[in-house]
């Protein structure tokens, strides 16, 4: 006999199919197709579908740029802003003391996946200026913040994390292969400091230094935007002195791979 399911429980079951579906997402594994998430979870792809549309419109997954992998959207980081980070009083004294001093946007980031995810913002009050969102997220290759974290990481790690490219092309000074990013990390880890001139977006620079680990052990890295307009050679000087004098943490990066 064919047993009557009511509209509650048909609600329940498409909701605690929802929720199967985000806890599939985690830093291991930051994106996934729907085809992999039919497999992991034993439904029909035309449900996975329906139900990563829903997810996709409300805001608690998102397409990735280019592709037609999913990953979690700005619902889920607007919730996750929600519950305090473990960012250390001092980071955020040397977060308001950077902003009186330049008047520009400081934040701090982990590395999320290929993301730079932000986890604190202190916004400068320039007309003129940059405004980083709390919670949001940009490409680690070509962000300064994002650059700083991955020198961080082993060079085999990072090199999985990322491929050997080409990665997304923001401006023509984005770096978009491996050889020439790995390159660049292994100067970052010389000089202790990260910089991204116009390399994600024009008119645009970033500074970074590492701060050690954050939240579960994840490292944070703190970084200062700042539109190219106000920044002469003079100014990039007094900002990376800034930071360098700061209570930072060198860059402990592996030996570099050979190419």
């Amino acid at each position: 006999m064919q047993k009557l399911v009511s509209s509650s429980e048909t609600e329940s079951r498409t909701l605690v199919r929802g929720l199967d579906i985000l806890r599939l997402f985690g830093r291991e594994r930051p994106v996934l197709t729907q085809t992999r998430i039919t497999e992991e979870l034993a439904l029909p792809l035309p449900t996975v579908g329906r139900l990563c549309r829903a997810l996709v419109s409300q805001g608690f997954l998102e397409l990735e740029t280019g592709s037609r992998r999913l990953r979690l959207g700005p619902e889920i980081r607007r919730l996750a802003d929600t519950v305090p980070h473990d960012i250390s009083e001092d980071a955020h004294h040397w977060m308001d003391a950077l902003n009186d001093q330049f008047d520009e946007d400081v934040n701090i980031a982990i590395l999320d996946g290929v993301h730079a995810l932000y986890l604190g913002t202190t916004p400068g009050t320039r007309r003129l200026g940059v405004r980083t969102t709390l919670g949001s997220r940009a490409p680690a290759h070509c962000t300064a913040v994002g650059k700083c974290l991955l020198a961080q990481l082993d060079e085999r790690i990072a090199l999985d994390r990322l491929g050997p490219g080409p990665y997304e092309q923001r401006t023509d000074k984005t770096i978009r292969r491996w050889p020439q990013l790995s390159k660049e990390l292994a100067d970052i880890r010389r000089a202790g400091i990260s910089r991204s001139i116009e390399e994600f977006e024009l008119g645009l620079a970033g500074f970074a230094v590492p701060l050690g680990p954050g939240p579960g052990g994840v490292q944070l890295a703190l970084t200062m935007a700042i539109p190219t307009a106000r920044l002469g050679p003079d100014r990039v000087h007094e900002i990376e002195s800034a930071l360098l004098a700061g209570p930072h943490q060198p860059i402990h990066g592996a030996d570099r791979l050979e190419h």
